[in-house]
């Protein structure tokens, strides 16, 4: 017989389709836009444990646990709003509610229908305990079969052991050594990934105690010739004690400054360092005025030149507020001039020269007629705590260019140099900045 649409509408019709829906297999359950429930079938009476008289009128969160009452409530406002059909299979998994305050799992799908100027939503519920439980026993089993691998693998491992001892050269115990090698293999592979981080770790702690002891053997010595100087000076002037002595006491206080400028340049690398080390120091972006600055370094500098020594200075007249860390920059400089004067002789000419070569890029240039760097020795150059052998007997720590190199990888810019042993050394610095 045709079930066609003007006899699903007839008298005969509509009672075979509500046979269906009190006969089917799923539960099925109708709720308006409120979410009270218009119609329930018998299934849905027997999963819950109601009869339809006391499922209808009721809000469909009666239905499930009272802790997912409100983003239940939240779903099922969103599809009314905006209803989709949701065929079974691709429904969500939930938690149902008896009557008698027992639960169990339950798997829903949606459609909707407009009825009366209602939109009403359809739910057809499948209770799945059964697939739960069947989950749940394959979830073990499998467990079981790992635990049985695992046994076996140690199991295998033992018997290789025995084969290679015994080194009977069969085939099948090669055969099963290979098949054990195989199953093992990419746990052997996670071992060597945790070797090798193990084995980066002890290179670091390696690296970091020979930096120690590095640090502990120079601190020593570096600390010891200023500290000298001070006592001496100190004892020396506590002796002059008549006017005629006056600038034998003048030159044993400005012995003292220098020690402890010394001093305090020695401790500021070592805390940039540790700060560097640690993370501390980040780019920090301010707007200020470069001319102020460059005057700044020129005064702080000047007190520490040499007898004769001369600092050409060079800033272009077109630069004044820029965009960069102003920490950094002024640190890059100090450091730079700073020890063109520590590694020039008296009498000698100085060149710091801060320019634009592009536009938005600064360019600072520090030459001088120094000691220089030996060839062979200028790849090491930017080296924690590395000094040229010719600089040996000149107080220093060696951090100065390995602190400025790494100044300015956080500016995002370079340092270059060249030189020759006896003939001085230029630096030429160039980084990125942003104008006001």
């Amino acid at each position: 017989m045709d079930l066609s649409s003007e006899y699903l509408m007839s008298r005969s019709g509509l009672e075979l389709l509500n046979k269906i829906f009190l006969s089917a297999g799923e539960g099925i359950i109708i709720v308006n836009a409120k979410g009270e429930i218009v119609m329930a079938n018998k299934r849905s009476e027997e999963l819950f444990g109601y009869n339809e008289a006391e499922l209808l009128g009721k809000v469909i969160e009666n239905l499930i646990p009272k802790e997912y009452h409100k983003k239940h409530v939240k779903h099922r406002t969103a599809y009314v709003e905006d209803p989709k059909s949701r065929p079974m299979g691709i429904g969500r998994d939930l938690v149902g509610l008896k009557k008698d305050g027992d639960t169990f799992p339950l798997e829903v799908s949606l459609s909707f229908v407009m009825h009366q100027d209602q939109k009403l939503v359809v739910a057809f519920i499948t209770d799945i305990s059964t697939r739960k439980e069947q989950e749940a026993a394959l979830a073990e089993s499998r467990n079981q079969l790992e635990q049985h691998a695992q046994e076996l693998e140690g199991k295998v491992k033992e018997r290789t052991k025995e084969l290679e001892h015994l080194n009977l050269g069969l085939k099948s115990q090669i055969r099963e050594r290979k098949l054990a090698e195989a199953a093992l293999k990419e746990s052997l592979e996670e071992v060597k990934k945790a070797e090798t981080e193990i084995l980066k770790a002890l290179d670091k702690e390696k690296e970091l105690n020979e930096l120690k002891s590095r640090f502990i053997s120079m601190a020593s010595h570096e600390f010891r010739t200023p500290l000298t100087t001070i006592l001496s000076s100190a004892d020396l002037i506590g002796r002059y004690t008549d006017e005629e002595s006056q600038e034998k006491r003048i030159k044993h206080i400005n012995r003292i400054r220098n020690a402890v400028q010394n001093l305090t340049n020695i401790l500021n690398d070592f805390l940039s360092l540790e700060k560097l080390e640690s993370g501390a120091i980040t780019l920090k972006l301010v707007e200020f005025s470069l001319k102020e600055v460059y005057h700044e370094i020129m005064e702080g500098i000047e007190l520490t030149a040499k007898p004769g020594q001369q600092i050409k200075t060079s800033l272009a007249p077109d630069l004044n507020l820029i965009i960069t860390d102003q920490h950094l920059l002024k640190n890059i400089c100090l450091n730079l001039l700073s020890n063109a004067i520590k590694y020039s002789p008296e009498n000698t000419t100085i060149e710091f020269e801060v320019s634009e070569p592009e536009d938005s890029l600064l360019q600072i240039r520090v030459k001088d007629e120094g000691i220089g760097i030996p060839e062979k020795e200028q790849s090491n150059l930017f080296q924690r705590f590395y000094r040229a052998e010719n600089a040996t007997n000149i107080q220093g720590t060696g951090l100065g260019l390995n602190i400025v190199k790494r100044y300015l990888e956080l500016l995002k810019g370079n340092i270059t140099f060249s030189s020759k042993e006896g003939s001085g050394t230029e630096f030429i610095v160039n980084f990125p900045y942003r104008k006001p």
